[in-house]
């Protein structure tokens, strides 16, 4: 199957790129390809900073986890802790900085779970996700503007494995986040 798969991405060559658009969070490409089959064709391609989470769990077996406003939704979501790499910032330092500005606790002890890319067919980043314990009182939190209005929740973390199966708790690295942590969890005791 490895060699099936590998066959079917060969034959994508770029021709030309051209910037649409350049934001303060992202930039978009247009670009001129070769496909696969060997036609010319165009792709739309988005450039974003790699991200990092943390599912931040407390000595009572409780989730952190925070609420707000996400604009492209319409809605309040409900979701791990996490956000962007800085350039030059390792992974593992930006999901202890994201957890502290957005809750207010720093994990004294991250553990890597798993890494994943959250639009495969749109833009190459990647979302590092990690199981934040020993949680610690930290210098935060410090949210940004677009951060106003968030609060932070603690549900059993049970509770909120729940939550995803029953489709309420709805955001990709969160869903991926906590299910890999109960596992974790579990091998750790």
């Amino acid at each position: 199957m490895a060699h099936d798969i590998q066959e079917s991405l060969r034959g994508w060559s770029r021709l030309s790129s051209h910037v649409v658009h350049q934001g303060g969070h992202l930039t978009l490409h247009h670009d001129r390809v070769l496909q696969p089959d060997g036609t010319e064709g165009t792709y739309d391609r988005v450039t974003v900073a790699d991200g990092a989470r943390t599912v931040a769990v407390d000595a009572r077996g409780r989730v952190a986890l925070v609420e707000d406003a996400c604009y492209p939704l319409g809605r309040r979501l409900l979701h791990v802790p996490g956000g962007a790499i800085a350039e030059g910032e390792c992974p593992g330092e930006a999901a202890r900085r994201e957890c502290e500005e957005e809750t207010g606790l720093r994990p004294g002890t991250l553990r890597p779970l798993t890494a994943y890319h959250p639009l495969p067919t749109r833009t190459s980043a990647v979302t590092h996700l990690y199981l934040g314990t020993d949680l610690r009182p930290g210098a935060g939190p410090h949210r940004d503007p677009t951060e106003a209005g968030m609060t932070v929740r603690w549900i059993p973390l049970d509770d909120a494995v729940a939550a995803v199966r029953a489709g309420e708790i709805t955001e990709a690295g969160s869903a991926i986040g906590l299910l890999l942590a109960v596992s974790a969890l579990a091998r750790q005791e």
